[in-house]
């Protein structure tokens, strides 16, 4: 009942948000071909200035806090916020949470890297606590992927927040499936932090498109499978402002990389095995 609650919410939300400013200036019914912009793709970690303040452009949601699946992620050095995905354990011995590879690696020439301990930029919670410092990340598409070691004693949780879960990783499969994800996007994330997605298939393993909603801020969401899936990390969204051709709302693309190739070519790298930590589903 919850899940198809929200699945109803997000559709409202992004028929609002496609029935919005595109269609002003149609003098008929409906909107005119000027209006039917299409989708644009782009990144979308939250830009803001630590100069100023920590408490970023928008209210924090306090419904995800700490660290987990669904949570508010700082990176200090690159003045962003972007929103924790998946735990691993690494055969290192140490934790690992991951998020988004543009987070970190977006604005810059490099494409992959690899910082040793110790070395890496520091990432910080929502309250702008220390709580480890990135160990990997690409931006090469269709890989976008980055790594987060956590510092000793840091209180983390596999957990996503609202729907519970990753209970395993997810297939390649065909054929049509609903996804859910938790995410700090701006204006959406304290309206409706917890959101799903309609997949037309699994069966791309390196990435997908999906209809629904994210914004800016929600860069590194985990997205899973209505049984618990893992699927992989949000990373682009398509902002769909009228109709299509056939009168159809146009919702827009959510982007989503796959974890599985990801994390072979993360373990290539570092010479890490990630192994993804799992959860009871809510």
């Amino acid at each position: 009942m919850r899940r198809a609650l929200g699945i109803l919410a997000t559709l409202v939300l992004a028929l609002a948000l496609t029935t919005g400013p595109a269609l002003a200036g149609s003098s008929t019914g409906g909107p005119s071909k000027a209006a039917q912009l299409a989708a644009v793709r782009c990144h979308h970690a939250i830009r803001f200035d630590t100069s100023k303040t920590l408490a970023g452009p928008v209210a924090l949601p306090q419904a995800c806090p700490g660290v987990r699946p669904g949570a508010v992620l700082r990176i200090p050095s690159e003045h962003a916020q972007c929103t924790f995905n998946a735990m691993f354990l690494g055969s290192d011995g140490a934790r690992y949470m991951s998020t988004a590879g543009h987070c970190i690696l977006e604005g810059t020439p490099v494409k992959e890297k690899v910082w040793p301990a110790g070395k890496g930029p520091v990432a910080a919670d929502g309250a702008g606590n220390r709580v480890g410092e990135f160990a990997y990340a690409i931006l090469n598409d269709p890989k976008d992927i980055a790594l987060i070691r956590l510092d000793n004693g840091v209180d983390a949780s596999p957990q996503l927040c609202h729907f519970g879960g990753p209970t395993h990783m997810a297939g390649n499969t065909a054929g049509p499936a609903i996804l859910d994800h938790f995410g700090q996007g701006v204006a959406i994330s304290g309206l409706l932090p917890g959101r799903t997605q309609l997949a037309l298939s699994l069966a791309d393993p390196n990435r997908l498109d999906t209809i629904g909603v994210a914004t800016p801020g929600d860069s590194g969401s985990l997205v899973q499978t209505s049984d618990g899936g893992a699927v992989g990390v949000l990373v682009t969204t398509g902002v769909g402002l009228g109709f299509t051709e056939a009168g159809a709302p146009d919702i827009g693309n959510v982007g989503i990389t796959r974890f599985v190739p990801q994390l072979a070519r993360a373990t290539e790298q570092t010479g890490v095995k990630y192994t993804l930590q799992t959860a009871p589903l809510l």
